[in-house]
């Protein structure tokens, strides 16, 4: 009998590194073992650093392929028991993915029949920008980012492995003289804050930056109070 497939989601989760932790033993919880952590710093500052859980310079940001069915469910156990609603806490999106191993699928297949407990009101749709940039250059373009509304994002500096090898993160290969930013920013907001950047570092400029933006289906810590409505 031929293994039913169960659709899979990422879920990128950044917050304090004392976090990390109690994050992990949450999926863990739920049978979700495929996760990985990554150093990474706040650029934001100030009171923007509070609000979207950026006041502590070094992060975590933890990457963990879910199945579907769960992800309202964990969104609600971060939104609500690691408490990310309230600032400084961290936040959560989740993104989609076209396809995933069979490994992960057959990981997976006890999930095949799970009912969905939660449903989420959501008043505003977001999207990830990504910029790569030459390193050293992350601040200029956050600044430029800022300028026209952006309200903060995270830094992973060049993770490259050497001069002959370079590191992969969500596809995109890093060399270790680059840097990238992750921006979450209102969907409405995502042109005029790309323009910025790449006027300000793009490929015509000494920052060298490409930047490209990518749907997030679901946030939670960018508000106060979420509406989760169980079913």
């Amino acid at each position: 009998m031929e293994e039913e497939y169960v659709k899979t989601k990422l879920f990128v989760t950044i917050s304090d590194k004392d976090k990390t932790d109690r994050i992990v033993r949450l999926f863990k919880r739920y049978n979700i073992n495929y996760s990985c952590s990554i150093n990474a710093k706040g650029t934001a500052s100030g009171s923007l650093l509070s609000y979207f859980g950026l006041d502590d310079v070094k992060k975590n940001i933890v990457l963990s392929v879910i199945p579907c069915v769960l992800e309202n469910k964990l969104l609600y156990l971060l939104h609500n028991k690691l408490e990310l609603y309230k600032p400084g806490n961290g936040i959560c999106f989740s993104l989609g993915i076209t396809s995933a191993n069979k490994y992960l699928s057959s990981v997976y297949s006890n999930f095949s029949n799970y009912k969905e407990e939660y449903t989420v009101e959501k008043d505003k749709e977001y999207e990830l920008i990504i910029l790569i940039v030459s390193e050293g250059y992350a601040t200029q373009a956050m600044d430029a980012a800022k300028r026209v509304g952006a309200n903060g994002g995270t830094l992973i500096n060049g993770i490259g492995l050497g001069s002959e090898e370079a590191t992969k993160f969500l596809g995109i290969t890093i060399e270790p003289e680059k840097d990238v930013v992750l921006i979450l920013v209102e969907k409405d907001e995502k042109k005029k804050v790309m323009k910025e950047i790449t006027d300000e570092v793009g490929l015509s400029h000494e920052g060298r930056g490409i930047c490209f933006s990518i749907p997030v289906d679901n946030v939670v810590g960018l508000t106060e109070k979420m509406n989760f409505i169980k079913k």
